[in-house]
């Protein structure tokens, strides 16, 4: 018995010592769209995390800020070392701020997509808003919001603003934000869905040539089998700044045509005023005169007379100059209305294996966020850039 004993303990010791030598704990870093780093020097936090031979995280998972005050902590079923928009969470997950006060509590199912109850704490560490989820979808279209005195006022999941017809979300399949990714292009970032052969992809900058905006570029691929009509009409946005928001004017292709042949028309009659106006003075020259007069005292006096002609021909080369510079202008403003009408999103048909690109344009009101809110085939596509 004794040998076999022994056997067995020496087995049980080396499973043991085999299995703690599989687990493997790692340290990693992220930036502030979760993009994985070499280094802790420019990330906005780090993860603790412990692996098995499968690769998979053990136990609690812990993010720290870079001063190593705890950010975050849960149970993980994927942790993704280069993009943590892909990681998985699973059951209860805890969030803080820098202060180490509790702002957020979420709950994940076994797909690591949000599900029951997710409440948000204000700097007091009191209840703020409640949202619940059904794997991944809110369970309704609006969340509560709390005040001071407890009382609750219901806001719009897509839009965080009070709930109101325009904004209703109602009878929206609402696609899960847990299966929105990101990538760069040229320094920007670019938001994505890529889901059941259907793509659709954000990218915003600014622009103020007429008018100040914000361009949002949309691209809409459609590797699905039916076709299906995309209108632009149908796209909301709202403007977060200093955590108030409010909603946005998404300009129509039509409204926004108008502003900008009204910016153009101006332009254009200030440029044939000063150009005609550049052109009837061109016929025209002067030159001055000094003759000496003798007073009836005999004295010599210096006169200086201004003497003024016509040049016709002047005249009609300056204006067919001014005419040829006002054409010009009147063809490049049109070039501009071409390209922009091209660009613009307007109603199409997005046929199978094929690819919409396009803009539509928001005006502009200074915002630390931008919440986008795109309708393709029945889905409603939610980017927070």
């Amino acid at each position: 018995m004794k040998p076999l004993l022994l056997k067995s303990l020496t087995f049980f010791a080396l499973f043991i010592c085999t299995s703690v030598l599989a687990q493997e704990k790692y340290t990693l870093y992220y930036d502030q769209n979760g993009k994985g780093l070499d280094t802790k020097k420019k990330a906005a936090y780090y993860r603790i995390v412990t692996f098995d031979e499968n690769n998979k995280p053990l136990g609690v998972v812990e993010d720290f800020y870079p001063d190593d005050t705890l950010y975050r902590k849960g149970e993980a079923t994927n942790i993704d070392k280069f993009d943590d928009i892909k990681s998985r969470w699973k059951d209860e997950v805890l969030t803080y701020n820098d202060e180490s006060k509790l702002i957020a509590s979420n709950n994940y199912d076994a797909n690591g997509l949000l599900d029951s109850v997710q409440t948000i704490y204000n700097i007091d560490e009191e209840r703020y808003s409640v949202l619940t989820y059904t794997h991944g979808n809110p369970t309704k279209d609006y969340y509560f919001v709390y005040d001071r005195k407890g009382d609750t006022s219901r806001y719009s999941y897509l839009t965080h603003l009070p709930v109101r017809l325009l904004l209703s979300t109602t009878d929206q399949v609402i696609v899960p934000i847990t299966l929105r990714q990101l990538y760069y292009q040229d320094g920007q970032p670019v938001e994505f869905y890529s889901i059941d052969g259907i793509y659709v992809g954000v990218k915003i900058s600014t622009q103020q040539l007429y008018g100040a905006y914000y361009e949002a570029y949309i691209e809409i691929e459609n590797g699905s089998n039916p076709q299906f009509d995309f209108s632009p009409d149908n796209i909301t946005a709202t403007l977060e700044d200093g955590g108030n928001a409010n909603e946005a004017e998404v300009m129509t292709y039509n409204d926004y045509m108008k502003r900008v042949k009204r910016r153009q028309n101006w332009t254009t009659a200030f440029t044939i005023f000063a150009e005609s106006a550049a052109a009837t003075s061109a016929g025209y020259s002067s030159s001055k005169t000094n003759t000496y007069i003798q007073t009836s005292t005999g004295k010599s006096v210096s006169v200086q007379s201004n003497t003024e002609s016509y040049n016709g021909a002047a005249q009609y080369a300056a204006m067919q100059n001014a005419a040829n510079n006002v054409n010009s202008m009147i063809r490049q403003q049109y070039d501009i209305r071409q390209t922009i009408s091209e660009g613009y999103l307007k109603l199409n048909t997005i046929f199978p294996n094929s690819r919409l690109v396009g803009f539509v344009n928001i005006k502009f009101q200074k915002a630390d966020h931008i919440l986008l809110n795109v309708p393709v085939n029945g889905k409603v596509y939610h980017f927070e850039l």
